[in-house]
């Protein structure tokens, strides 16, 4: 669409700028039509090109004006602009605002060749990247709890196993190695994926607010997804290791003080430093926490600074809602022996032509993850016959 700005000051040009870029109420946004919001794009960019040419001029202008008072020949000078082309960085803000337009559907043509000159797959933008995270992890309690990784392709790692004690050495005779044995842990990558779908009224949020918008809905639910995963999957999941009585588990009918001991009681010493107690919200309020020691005490203290988890019996406790509910699990052991991969960051796709018919767009996030525990006798768990 044409916009005749031929007749406008800066003055002028400026404020209707303002006035196109201010934020649309909720209400007025949906109630513009696909055509109305199309202009509105249209006009902010020719207003845009224009500030950016006039302004252009004056600078030659001002240039020529400064030759002539030099003594300098401007007509055969040659105006030829001169700058240096730096490569556009992953991690600078210019290619952060050219991404997020991009998904948008604003760029400008000026905009366009710049991110094609840099563009690699579309990659997030290490700003962006970083914000994914930090969400993920706050959205996931136990992707701050394990050892994360983040190592492009499939990895393997070795883990120990079972450790011989060393033996009281007679002196002169021969030494024999002990069978100490090793654990090889094989991490693939599975995609975990989340689409939603907003009007094209996205094109008239901000850069900061599209962002915004995009972390919360994507990072939190594929955050969620691979929490999940980590917890419940049936082959690599925590609640997949092989649970037997007395050795990691203990059945109770009713939880109380003395079940609880016995559970600490199945996790070896070595791993009571870094322990950290289990459970989701619902169990640890609905029951935890109301178990008391033989003299009357809490056994469980809450952090009332931070609302969030506190400690049983001494160890720290890490609250999940994935946490099975079904047999109250509570499990102890120490997460950093529970090893996950996410080889590479969250990329975002547009599509637009899948929404035609309600004037939608749709977005599209992929993380690939997988996480594995390490060491079996790492965890125990406490469970109810009467959950």
């Amino acid at each position: 669409m044409k916009f005749d700005l031929t007749g406008k000051t800066v003055d002028e040009l400026e404020e209707r700028q303002a006035l196109l870029s201010a934020e649309i109420p909720a209400e007025e946004r949906e109630a513009m039509t696909a055509e109305e919001i199309e202009e509105r794009c249209d006009e902010l960019e020719a207003i845009k090109a224009e500030l950016e040419a006039r302004a252009a001029a004056a600078a030659a202008a001002e240039e020529t004006r400064q030759e002539v008072a030099e003594g300098n020949d401007p007509i055969i000078k040659d105006f030829k602009e001169e700058r240096e082309e730096k490569p556009m960085e992953k991690n600078s803000m210019e290619y952060r605002n050219l991404w997020l337009k991009n998904l948008q559907g604003t760029l400008t043509e000026e905009e366009t060749r710049a991110y094609a000159s840099v563009d690699d797959n579309n990659a997030v933008p290490e700003i962006t990247s970083e914000k994914f995270f930090e969400k993920m992890k706050k959205l996931a309690p136990m992707l701050s709890e394990i050892t994360l990784l983040r190592v492009a392709g499939n990895l393997k790692f070795v883990a120990e196993g079972v450790r011989n004690t060393a033996s009281k050495h007679t002196e002169n005779s021969a030494i024999a190695a002990a069978e100490d044995t090793v654990v090889n842990v094989t991490l693939g990558g599975f995609e975990f994926m989340k689409i939603i779908q907003i009007s094209r009224t996205a094109k008239l949020m901000s850069v900061d607010a599209f962002e915004g918008w995009l972390v919360e809905m994507l990072a939190g639910d594929i955050a969620r997804a691979i929490d999940n995963y980590i917890l419940n999957d049936g082959t690599n999941g925590i609640a997949a290791l092989t649970w037997t009585t007395s050795t990691n588990q203990i059945v109770a009918a009713n939880y109380g003080y003395g079940s609880v001991c016995d559970l600490i009681a199945l996790l070896p010493a070595a791993y009571d430093a870094e322990a950290k107690f289990l459970v989701n919200k619902k169990t640890l309020y609905g029951k935890i926490a109301q178990i008391v020691d033989s003299v009357g005490n809490p056994i469980f203290v809450p952090d009332t600074i931070t609302g969030v988890g506190g400690r049983l019996m001494g160890y720290p406790v890490v609250v999940d809602d994935y946490v099975g509910k079904d047999k109250d699990e509570l499990y102890l052991g120490k997460w950093t022996d529970v090893v996950g991969n996410l080889p590479e960051d969250i990329h975002v796709d547009r599509d637009e032509s899948a929404g035609f018919t309600s004037n939608s767009i749709l977005y599209r996030g992929i993380a690939v993850f997988d996480s594995k525990p390490a060491k079996g006798d790492a965890i125990v768990r406490l469970v109810s016959t009467t959950a």
